[in-house]
């Protein structure tokens, strides 16, 4: 953090202001009001997604389904990274576009996903709720008016403590003061004399940037759908409609006391913040720690309360970013299998001359308990090997490790419901004193290596099996009574991958052979094998599993995201193939394959028979296409390929002429 932003979060610690923006999709969420919250009000703001849009279409590659929603996710928090709000989720899945409230939340399960909006309000205790869209068909999507329905009946719901009341273990009833519709300004825009006005256009000279230009920024962060955003400038209303509880004059906050004489004690924390921001220099933000250091000891004193945790932690960041420290866990490998052992370093620097001591660095309940003071400019170093535990969960995120219903994920832990993403396989605490003051900084275990183009990049410490297993098609289509092979490749994820290999297929179905032997002697080694498969009457699923030396079964594919404006992701999804039954085709279509953003309709129309051309740009223009029985676009293919518009004229000459055109999905 620099010495602005050090100078700005020290404004925004005097805020005890809480908000809850709700609606239905990443993307969905504005940016530019949740950038004004966070920045010029100094609130903690939180973006609740109802869904991750996995049901959504894909611009930047082949992801649809759970790992576009991964994606979306991860979009997501980058843009929170960049406005400065928190993100959360529901359990909800995004099944696609819903004409009504009624059929989303039939879908969805009502009570299921209500619950969660409920359980987010009580762990956040928001003094504001604004939803993005009203409960009504004027929303334009199911999901949209659901968003807003559900987050009014969310509003009473939290505060009566006969509703939802297994929640009351972890967290306690809570009523906002009240909840408003951020009204829609895409057009032209009415106020009423209830409603609230505010300018996010807002500068804030301490960050250097309007909110309007955090908003486009942030916003464009989502380029799995196409919105990047350009950045604006200058006065921008936007209008909050009260909805529930107290109504608001001129300010969301209106009757809220944001300051912390709300709580008890709290003035001290007031008074010591005062002390800080006089005594703050830009050039040696270090000499503002004593004083931070009060206002740490003033906020131990209050209540237990989200605010004051949440503020206390940012606070011990800012302590951190004034003494110019670094702290890093790294591992000296990408991933573990679990039961084997694993090295990580770790490292803490000082930059500035503060009198820092590390009491102690722990990882993995391993402890390095000798105390040493920081030396300005040196880092302080340990290694640690640790043993994991032999049950520890393969990588996957947690709202995939178990199948869902069709409109609702699985989470099998509380402490997850609501989280954007997992927690880390390890971490790496430093307990500190930093002026005297004991400051916690918690760091991910990540494994870090260096691209030849991007530089320097990180990505989590990972949980694989001994060998991951890949079907060589995601599905395999029979159209008679003829057997056909099937190839499944092993990968070695450690040295010595030893076992054997089954394939599992549908009663009524049939493989040959039973098993066979698998041995890769270095780790990334590979070999495929082969299995003849013979259908049964009704189609099913294929699923690949390897049984290790030590009688331990696994069946777990690997798929990695890697897309650069997002972290690199890694799936362990279900290695498994769909087995497709359907009558031959009468005869072998010629179809010319216009791809798109990455859809396989290409090759599930080859396993059907037809003889399948993939068509380039110059194709389209001045090849012969009355060759071809039908051509068929792939999905998006006219927002990855910009050639397509000025070509579409000779594709209608030639739909004229007697051609069939098949159009997938594309905005």
């Amino acid at each position: 953090m620099d010495a602005g932003g050090i100078a700005h979060e020290l404004r925004r610690l005097r805020s005890t202001a809480t908000v809850l923006h709700v609606a239905a999709h990443p993307d969905d969420e504005n940016t530019a009001l949740l950038a004004w919250l966070t920045h010029v009000k100094g609130a903690r703001t939180a973006y609740l997604s109802l869904t991750r849009g996995d049901g959504g279409q894909n611009l930047i590659g082949p992801e649809l389904g759970p790992p576009l929603g991964v994606i979306r996710t991860q979009e997501l928090l980058a843009a929170r990274r960049t406005d400065g709000a928190e993100q959360w989720f529901t359990r909800a899945l995004d099944f696609g576009f819903s004409k009504n409230t009624d059929e989303t939340l039939r879908l969805w399960g009502r009570d299921s996903v209500l619950a969660d909006v409920v359980w987010v309000i009580r762990s956040l205790r928001p003094d504001v709720i604004v939803t993005r869209f009203p409960p009504d068909s004027t929303a334009g999507h199911g999901h949209h008016s659901a968003s807003g329905l559900l987050a009014e009946e969310a509003f009473e719901a939290a505060a009566d403590p006969t509703r939802f009341p297994e929640q009351l273990a972890w967290v306690r009833p809570w009523r906002a003061k009240r909840l408003a519709w951020n009204v829609f300004s895409f057009g032209r825009v009415t106020p009423d004399s209830s409603w609230v006005a505010v300018d996010v256009g807002a500068y804030e000279p301490l960050l250097g940037r309007s909110m309007n230009e955090l908003a486009a920024t942030s916003r464009s962060h989502h380029r799995s759908q196409g919105f990047g955003s350009a950045e604006r400038r200058g006065t921008s209303l936007q209008y909050l409609r009260p909805r529930l509880g107290t109504p608001a004059r001129r300010d969301p906050f209106d009757d809220v006391e944001t300051g912390w004489r709300r709580f008890p004690g709290g003035e001290a924390v007031t008074t010591a913040l005062d002390q800080a921001e006089r005594a703050y220099d830009p050039r040696h933000p270090e000499r503002v720690l004593p004083w931070l250091a009060r206002v740490h000891a003033a906020l131990a004193k209050l209540p237990d309360e989200p605010i004051v945790r949440h503020r206390r932690s940012e606070l011990e960041h800012v302590m951190a970013s004034c003494a110019g420290l670094w702290a890093e866990a790294t591992s000296t490998r990408p991933s573990v299998v679990p039961g084997d052992r694993v090295t990580v370093a770790t490292s803490i620097l000082a930059r500035t001359s503060v009198d820092v001591v590390l009491e102690s660095v722990v990882v993995a309940g391993q402890g390095r308990d000798s105390v040493r003071t920081l030396v300005t400019n040196r880092a302080l170093a340990d290694t640690f090997v640790v043993a994991t535990a032999r049950d520890l969960a393969v990588t996957q995120p947690y709202w995939l490790r178990q199948p869902p219903t069709r409109g609702l994920s699985h989470v099998a832990e509380r402490a997850d419901l609501g989280a954007p993403e997992d927690r880390p396989v390890l971490t790496a605490e430093f307990r500190l004193r930093i002026a005297g003051t004991p400051v916690r900084l918690v760091r991910t275990v990540a494994y870090r290596w260096t691209d030849r183009v991007e530089g320097e990049r990180w990505r989590r410490l990972e949980v694989t099996p001994p060998a991951s297993l890949a079907f060589d098609a995601p599905f395999r289509w029979f159209g008679g009574a003829t057997s056909r092979a099937v190839r499944v490749t092993v990968r070695a994820e450690r040295d010595g991958a030893q076992g054997v290999l089954r394939l599992e297929v549908p009663v009524g179905w049939t493989v040959t052979p039973d098993t066979v032997p698998v041995a890769i002697p270095r780790e990334a080694g590979e070999r495929a094998f082969e299995f003849r498969v013979t259908p049964g009457s009704e189609g099913g699923e294929a699923r690949a599993v390897f049984r290790d030396a030590e009688g331990r079964d696994w069946s777990h594919a690997v798929q990695r995201l890697d897309h650069t404006h997002i972290p690199l992701q890694t799936l362990h999804p279900a290695a498994t193939l769909t087995l497709v039954r359907g009558e031959p085709l009468p005869r072998s279509p010629r179809v010319g394959w216009v791809a798109g953003s990455g859809d396989p309709l290409d090759e599930a129309l080859r396993q059907m028979g037809a003889a399948v051309t993939a068509l380039s740009d110059d194709d389209l223009a001045s090849g012969d296409l009355s060759r071809f029985d039908v051509i068929v676009t792939g999905v998006r293919a006219h927002n990855t390929r910009p050639r397509l518009r000025a070509l579409q004229p000779r594709l209608l000459d030639w739909v004229a002429s007697g051609g069939r055109l098949v159009m997938q999905y594309v905005t």
